[in-house]
């Protein structure tokens, strides 16, 4: 196994093991990611490679279409969700502050309860194998294990004390932010908060120097997809996701 992963590495895809998920869900879980086409060989020992885990997701990076092939037809593997990823410069222009972002922040019921009332798009929902209960507490557990956590930062909006929304980043090592969430209450529908929120992301990412922004959503999710384009995001990539159950044929 050992050393198949080592060439794995040299190779077109990448292998990792995924603990939160196992936990999570209480099934042994890895990620294989494929960065470019496989041949047939290939695929099938990246395949049998799957067997000591219960559930692994295969991620098709910019879709390739002999991948996708290849996963269809040689593996029971499904497809549960196309994601798109986006990227926007910092600039000036987009920067403003109205809500300050913070690390380190701590639990806040408030953010809790709009993260627990949102996000209905997922790939989870859409694997039959998966607990909907589990499936649609994702987000929800995503946020709480966020807070008290150095590495993630929060952009809470907050007017006259009622907690409208947040946005969830983290920051690479190559100075590039990625935005994980981002969510409103409904009373904060469509009254430009979302807005505020980028904007004081910019703000923070000039202060610290940070020079891109990206960020992900599901194909399915237009409503996120016309927002990030509006607001001056480039797509930049798409990735097809499978999942697959090497235990259920």
């Amino acid at each position: 196994m050992f050393s198949l992963l080592k060439r794995m590495l040299k190779m077109n895809f990448e292998f990792e093991e995924l603990a939160w998920d196992t936990n999570y869900f209480g099934v042994k879980t890895a990620k294989i990611t494929i960065y470019n086409p496989l041949n047939k060989i290939e695929f099938e020992e990246l395949v049998a490679s799957t067997q000591d885990y219960e559930f692994v997701v295969i991620n098709n990076t910019n879709n390739h279409p002999a991948n996708n092939v290849l996963i269809g037809s040689h593996s029971d593997a499904f497809l549960v969700d196309i994601n798109i990823q986006f990227e926007m410069e910092v600039s000036l222009n987009n920067a403003e502050l109205y809500y300050c972002a913070k690390n380190n922040f701590q639990v806040n019921k408030a953010i809790s309860e709009i993260s627990n009332k949102s996000f209905n798009y997922s790939r989870f929902f859409n694997d039959p194998n998966l607990d909907p209960s589990f499936s649609g507490k994702i987000y929800f557990n995503w946020v709480n294990n966020s807070f008290n956590n150095p590495d993630k930062f929060f952009v809470v909006a907050k007017e006259d004390e009622e907690t409208l929304g947040f946005l969830l980043f983290s920051i690479k090592e190559n100075k590039n932010v990625v935005i994980e969430l981002i969510s409103l209450n409904e009373k904060a529908q469509g009254k430009g908060i979302g807005t505020k929120l980028l904007k004081s992301l910019h703000y923070y990412c000039l202060e610290e120097k940070l020079e891109k922004i990206y960020v992900g959503t599901q194909i399915d999710n237009l409503q996120a997809i016309n927002f990030y384009q509006k607001k001056g995001f480039n797509l930049i990539s798409k990735t097809s996701i499978y999942h697959y159950w090497p235990r259920r044929g």
